[in-house]
């Protein structure tokens, strides 16, 4: 059903009285025992609002604001995966909403949802110009939300896990499910670290290489790997120098020095962090589980 048709069908209950408050910090307790994706309503009018709320409850934990500022602050105080934004509302519309939200390192990969009344070309097209990554005309069909929102995510998802496969940075079963341009550029950005591992990088040196903005660069980098650029150097680094510890016979401090780390009290850190070891540990573990291996096999 369309969604304004919901305001006006009898049997449709009206929002206890509970104040947006109240509601997000019920999400919030949520959050903590729920394995739900966390999805933020932007939206001065009230019961659209909490008809919103009721769509998408059952399948999200939900967090509520009445305008683009309470909104910046939720995204600050909670761990939000997606924005539903109205487009008209006072103070802040949801196109400078968008903006900011893009333009911001720390939310900038987050999908937002634009939704409004407005609908015609040319204003659809100021919407994806600010940065959202879908724009729904009202009247909307709730099945259609429901759809975009869930594609939204599951995108998202299998990005992640494209990069994140163990075996390698960029795994096959999952390729054909992500688009050619956001291979091409994960695959682009890890290979620059790899090729100039040596070396003294950091983001503004990926800036310069890839052509792109500071911000577009984060945008990217922490939609696919939730780390910003200099946190994904530090694991490219760090899974070279674990690769290198089971394929050579380098010491420890020969490697780290290899992979670019000059400081090895911050190496055997950082790298306890991912692996749960020191590097000689490591090396230890593999090498015992690569004779066990061949003496099982023979």
């Amino acid at each position: 059903s369309y969604i304004f048709n919901s305001l006006t069908t009898p049997g449709v209950p009206m929002q206890p009285d509970s104040s947006i408050a109240d509601n997000n910090k019920l999400s919030l307790v949520n959050s903590s025992n729920q394995h739900k994706k966390q999805v933020l309503i932007v939206e001065d009018e009230h019961m659209i609002r909490y008809l919103l709320r009721d769509i998408l409850g059952d399948r999200y934990n939900v967090f509520e604001a009445s305008t683009g500022y309470e909104a910046l602050e939720v995204i600050k105080r909670s761990a939000i995966d997606l924005i539903i934004s109205d487009v008209m509302m006072p103070d802040m519309d949801g196109l400078e909403l968008c903006r900011i939200i893009k333009d911001t390192p720390e939310s900038c990969h987050l999908p937002v949802i634009l939704l409004s009344a407005r609908t015609s070309i040319d204003q659809q097209t100021e919407g994806y110009g600010s940065g959202a990554d879908a724009y729904i005309p009202k009247p909307f069909q709730t099945e259609h939300l429901l759809v975009r929102v869930q594609t939204l995510l599951d995108y998202r998802d299998k990005l992640k896990k494209y990069f994140k496969d163990d075996s390698a940075l960029l795994p096959r079963e999952t390729a054909g499910e992500v688009n050619d341009n956001d291979r091409k550029f994960i695959e682009t950005v890890i290979s620059l670290i790899e090729q100039h591992i040596e070396e003294d990088l950091d983001g503004a040196f990926l800036e310069n290489a890839m052509n792109v903005s500071r911000i577009q660069l984060y945008r990217k980098i922490k939609t696919f790997s939730e780390m910003t650029p200099t946190e994904l150097i530090r694991h490219v680094r760090l899974k070279k120098a674990a690769h290198l510890l089971e394929v050579t016979h380098l010491t420890v401090s020969e490697i780290f020095y290899k992979t670019g780390f000059n400081n090895k009290t911050y190496f055997f850190r950082e790298f306890k962090k991912i692996y749960h070891s020191s590097p000689v540990e490591y090396r230890q573990k593999f090498q015992l589980q690569t004779v066990k291996k061949n003496t099982s096999q023979q």
